[in-house]
């Protein structure tokens, strides 16, 4: 077997993620042959002047074929069309994988498509992203150090399973596998919820009557640290909470529930109260975060 994980490698939309995996794998893996396709010219050309690689396509089918390794990195909405077009085009013998925030989805829609159709799909997600989106703002260390959450309900053979994990430890990440129920709910509390939660903040700044001169000149650091996720797209994370909204209403229940309670403490002047709400939410982040320690 080669000493590489896979020898050509195909990403579908070169966006902020597909583009960084695509300069990650470039960085790392110069040896194979990486294909990118995106439906306009414009990332294309982005992509073969950053001598990202010269392999580059209008015609998913085309880019597909051959390669021993497919990442589906469009909006989650077009994995499964997409997945139809190329279909004639992917080896038996190789690997579909996708990197979108959802996977119950993902794997009861796509999923199920093709390995129906005896294809192998295992589902991926790198835990890595920012609020600017497009290849033009991708970098190759984005992903560096993240945890990617591997989910294989289909049943593909453990080899697979490993040959992909080693793909992505080979860029500098780390792999865990996971129920695709229970990565959704984990999004959904670790990722999702906080995204609304800073909209929320932001929105919430403006509803009141104060002069936006004023809300302006005083918003600092942490109004900015609390609120940046917010500022990525709307249309992607619109199908992320569409796709993951079972999950994503159980989180936001149990925030507003919390939310009343810490209301409650405020109306009935228990500062105590309140101190020990907070030590709870420190102490909670600080065991979720411990693992970097």
């Amino acid at each position: 077997m080669s000493k590489l994980p896979f020898e050509k490698i195909c990403i579908l939309g070169p966006g902020l993620l597909g583009g960084s995996i695509a300069m990650a794998v470039h960085q790392h893996m110069p040896e194979c042959e990486l294909r990118i396709w995106a439906r306009r010219q414009q990332p294309l050309d982005f992509v073969r002047e950053c001598g990202i690689t010269e392999h580059t396509y209008t015609d998913a089918r085309e880019a597909a074929r051959g390669a021993d390794l497919i990442i589906l990195a469009t909006p989650i909405g077009a994995f499964e069309e997409l997945s139809r077009y190329i279909l004639s085009a992917v080896a038996k013998e190789a690997i579909i994988t996708d990197i979108g925030s959802v996977k119950a989805y993902v794997h009861r829609t796509t999923g199920a498509m093709l390995t129906s159709r005896g294809r192998c799909f295992i589902g991926s997600h790198p835990m890595a992203g920012a609020e600017t989106p497009g290849i033009e703002n991708a970098f190759a260390d984005l992903i560096k150090g993240a945890t990617v959450a591997l989910t294989n309900p289909h049943g593909a053979p453990e080899a697979k399973l490993q040959q992909l994990a080693a793909f992505w430890e080979a860029l500098g990440t780390s792999t865990y596998v996971m129920d695709p129920a229970n990565h959704d709910r984990t999004v959904a509390r670790i990722s999702h919820c906080p995204h609304i939660l800073a909209a929320l903040c932001a929105r919430g700044a403006t509803l009141g009557q104060e002069p936006m001169e004023d809300l302006q000149r005083l918003a600092a650091s942490g109004f900015r640290d609390t609120t940046r996720v917010c500022s990525g797209g709307a249309n992607m994370w619109a199908d992320i909470l569409w796709e993951n909204d079972v999950a994503v209403r159980s989180a936001l229940h149990d925030c507003v529930n919390d939310l009343h309670h810490l209301i409650d403490l405020l109306e009935t002047q228990d500062k105590e109260g309140v101190r020990q709400w907070l030590i709870a939410a420190k102490n909670a982040r600080e065991t979720i975060r411990e693992i970097d320690n």
